[in-house]
C-alpha cells in the first residue's frame, strides 16, 4: 500500500507550492498591516505636543481673562467667551482648536458645567481642550485647572 502512495504523487508539487505561496501572502499582508498601524500611531504622536500646547495656551488665556474681568465691572462667564457658549462649551475667537468648560461644585464628583450667565466667582475648575488635526488624524488633549481665590 505504501508503494502505491509513492507512485501516485501527481500534483503534490502544486499543492506544496500553493501552501508556500499562501503562507507568504499571509506574512506579507501582516507586515503591511503592522506598518500602516505604526504610521498612524506615529502621526498621532507627532500631533500630541501641538494639541497639548493649544490646551496650555488656552488655559493661560482664560486665566489672564478671568484676572482681567475680576478687576473690571463685568463678572459673568459669557464675558470670557468671545466666541460664545454652547452647552457649557466656551469658544474663544482668535484661538482655533481651543475650547473651555467652566465647572463649579465643591468636588470632582459634584462638578456642574456652568452657563454663560453664571458668575465668574462660581468657577472652581476650568477644563481646556486643545484639538489638532492633519486631515487624517485628530488629536485632543485637555488640561484641568483649579482656581483658588485669595481672601
Amino acid at each position: 500500500m505504501f508503494k502505491k502512495l509513492l507512485k501516485n504523487q501527481k500534483g503534490t508539487a502544486l499543492v506544496f507550492t500553493m501552501i508556500l505561496i499562501t503562507n507568504a501572502v499571509i506574512i506579507s499582508a501582516s507586515i503591511v498591516l503592522i506598518s500602516v498601524m505604526q504610521e498612524k500611531t506615529s502621526a498621532k504622536n507627532k500631533l500630541t505636543p501641538a494639541a497639548y500646547q493649544k490646551a496650555d495656551g488656552g488655559a493661560e488665556y482664560i486665566l489672564k481673562e478671568i484676572n482681567h474681568i475680576l478687576t473690571s465691572s463685568s463678572d459673568t462667564i459669557g464675558d470670557l467667551c468671545t466666541g460664545g457658549v454652547d452647552s457649557g462649551k466656551c469658544t474663544i475667537s482668535g484661538l482655533t482648536g481651543v475650547s473651555a468648560y467652566f465647572l463649579g461644585g465643591p468636588s470632582d464628583a459634584d462638578e456642574d458645567v456652568l452657563s454663560s450667565s453664571d458668575s465668574i466667582e462660581d468657577i472652581n475648575y476650568v477644563k481646556v481642550v486643545g484639538q489638532v488635526g492633519d486631515g487624517i488624524n485628530r488629536v485632543s488633549r485637555s488640561l484641568k485647572t483649579t482656581l483658588f481665590v485669595n481672601p
